[in-house]
């Protein structure tokens, strides 16, 4: 009995030791950090993005953020992308907004479900009518929509997506101004040039800068 005692309680000893070296390398693994060179030229792919909108759709300001109250990765971006300066009327304000999360590496990355509070509720909703573009070179994506009833158009769309240790959350209207047609555009410029960048990129491990300033 007292050895059934002692094989078990090495047993046990043995189970802890593997889940402390386990959670250790997952720790080590999450906070590594890999710099990319170059980095994602964010203000091209936006201007790419804006490209593939309608006609009367501007791009707005760009934010750099660091916070950890808005952000759980390394570091990111947000902007607005606005239709005819963003003006509220009778169905509301017109813009689109996009969130470009920089991890310190993919593992991270996959990790994090929801990169900042205002992503909670990205990609979530139904899945309207005859929509079944999927980004073929995407390692994640969710996409959702609401308002409508399912059938007919909806009233707004989100997404999100992730390309190794970047997650991009988007979200914008629906209506005449942005359809389901051409944010499917959007999406497509996205995977293109997301694709791109990894491609023509290498990685290593090393400390990975947080920009001052956008590219031009």
């Amino acid at each position: 009995m007292k050895g059934h005692w002692r094989a078990g309680c090495a047993g046990c000893l043995i189970l802890i030791l593997l889940c402390s070296l386990a959670l250790g390398d997952c720790t080590l693994r999450f906070f590594q950090s890999m710099q990319r060179e170059p980095e994602l030229p964010i203000q091209q792919l936006l201007h790419r993005e804006l490209e593939a909108f309608p006609s009367g759709w501007t791009l707005g300001k760009s934010d750099i953020i660091t916070d950890t109250d808005f952000t759980w990765a390394h570091w990111a971006v947000f902007v607005n992308f606005n239709y005819k300066n963003g003006l509220r009327i009778a169905e509301g304000l017109k813009f689109a907004g996009e969130e470009i999360h920089v991890f310190n590496n993919s593992f991270a990355a996959r990790l994090i479900s929801y990169p900042s509070p205002s992503s909670l509720s990205a990609g979530k909703g139904y899945i309207p009518k005859g929509w079944t573009y999927r980004p073929p070179h995407a390692e994640r994506f969710e996409f959702g929509c609401s308002g409508g009833d399912g059938l007919t158009q909806p009233e707004g769309c989100s997404f999100i997506l992730r390309y190794a240790e970047y997650i991009i959350v988007f979200s914008t209207p629906i209506a005449d101004y942005m359809t389901l047609d051409d944010l499917q555009r959007v999406l497509e410029v996205i995977d293109q040039e997301m694709t791109r960048h990894l491609k023509n990129s290498t990685l290593r491990p090393g400390p990975r800068p947080v920009p001052t300033a956008l590219d031009n």
